[in-house]
């Protein structure tokens, strides 16, 4: 599989942002993180319409418009992070926006050989490396099919938030293609960026960040469990004792975990201490609780 960039811009907010919001302050927890551009995929199969010249350019007009329609709301993706002050400059500077070809593989056979072809899927998502906040690469393989990657830097964004931006943007595409976009319209996103004046540095633990593999020495693995399997571990692992079933992630997350300490101890010849943990969504669950709209890591 090869993938060739055919052409690479910046996508700008459709407005500009005003000034008294043109920088935004991180908060504690978003200092400590890495730098990391975050990668989603969409997979799109094609349809009788998907090859015509003329039906791609209205297809990556549509992803443009609508993605500088969204960055009016989330503005500081189109932003550059100040490394030094820790702080984002919301200048506007734009979103890259790249548009690539894939060539000797069918979007089917991709997704067939996924296990064996995993280690490509960062070619999907581009600007790994580069200086923008957010990064989109929209990917036409020559079947028809659609890969489209986008990249977000956790140093701003969770995946709660990414997720939230994404909503955003799809259902900016879908409403601007059917009647035309509307500010108030009640499917739009609106979120807000005030984590830092919740969040101060005086009230928190410190915090170190934790090691991560930041070169190209890892393995990547993708490991599949079917549904029906992970409910019979469910019942076999379920506890009449305990008030509640475990859940699905607690009872995969134990059996990784128990294979994981059985190499460490065949390896080592002892038990080791060891730790095993679950970023989760803190919005609901503090006191008062935040609105799903709130932006940044949390």
């Amino acid at each position: 599989m090869e993938v060739q960039i055919q052409c690479t811009k910046l996508i700008k907010p459709s407005a500009p942002t005003p000034p008294h919001l043109r920088t935004l302050k991180l908060s504690p927890i978003d200092q400590i993180q890495y730098s990391t551009k975050m990668a989603t995929l969409f997979y799109y199969a094609a349809d009788s319409s998907s090859t015509g010249t003329d039906e791609i350019e209205r297809r990556i007009n549509r992803l443009e418009t609508s993605l500088s329609e969204t960055l009016i709301r989330f503005y500081p993706l189109a932003g550059r992070h100040i490394k030094d002050g820790n702080w984002v400059d919301c200048n506007d500077e734009g979103v890259e926006f790249f548009v690539a070809k894939v060539k000797g593989c069918r979007l089917s056979e991709f997704l067939s050989r996924r296990d064996e072809m995993i280690d490509q899927l960062s070619h999907l998502a581009g600007g790994r490396f580069t200086s923008s906040i957010t990064s989109v690469q929209m990917n036409m393989f020559e079947c028809g099919g659609v890969v489209i990657g986008v990249r977000v830097s956790h140093r701003l964004f969770d995946a709660f938030s990414a997720a939230n931006f994404l909503t955003s943007w799809a259902s900016t595409a879908i409403i601007s293609r059917q009647a035309g976009i509307d500010d108030d319209h009640e499917a739009l996103v609106w979120p807000t960026f005030g984590l830092t004046s919740l969040l101060q540095a005086n009230d928190l633990p410190e915090m170190k960040r934790t090691p991560v593999i930041e070169n190209d020495n890892g393995v990547t693995k993708r490991v599949v469990f079917d549904g029906a399997k992970i409910s019979a571990l469910r019942a076999i692992s379920h506890d009449p004792s305990f008030p509640r079933q475990p859940s699905r992630v607690e009872v995969v997350t134990a059996l990784i975990w128990r294979a994981r300490m059985g190499v460490s101890r065949a390896k080592h010849g002892r038990l080791r201490t060891s730790l095993a943990a679950h970023n989760i969504n803190l919005r609901p669950r503090i006191v008062p609780p935040l609105p799903p709209s709130s932006c940044g890591n949390l």
